[in-house]
C-alpha cells in the first residue's frame, strides 16, 4: 500500500472592531491531521499575527526532508 493522506484544515474569521484602535481582529482554527479530531485555536490582532500563525501552521505541515 502507499503512503496514508494526511490533510490539515486551517479556518480564518476575521472581523473588525469600528472602537478599538487596532481594528483587524481573527480567530484561527487549525488542525495538522483531521484525522485525530483535534484542533487548536488562536486570536489575533493585527494582519502580522495572523500571517505569522498561517506561515507557522504551513511550515509544521510541510514534510521535513530527511538524509539518509
Amino acid at each position: 500500500m502507499g503512503n496514508a493522506e494526511q490533510t490539515a484544515v486551517l479556518v480564518i474569521r476575521a472581523w473588525t472592531e469600528a472602537l478599538a484602535e487596532r481594528s483587524l481582529r481573527a480567530r484561527i482554527t487549525q488542525t495538522l491531521d483531521i484525522s485525530t479530531g483535534t484542533s487548536v485555536e488562536t486570536a489575533a490582532g493585527s494582519e502580522e499575527e495572523i500571517l505569522a500563525t498561517v506561515r507557522a501552521w504551513l511550515q509544521a505541515f510541510e514534510p521535513t526532508e530527511t538524509t539518509s
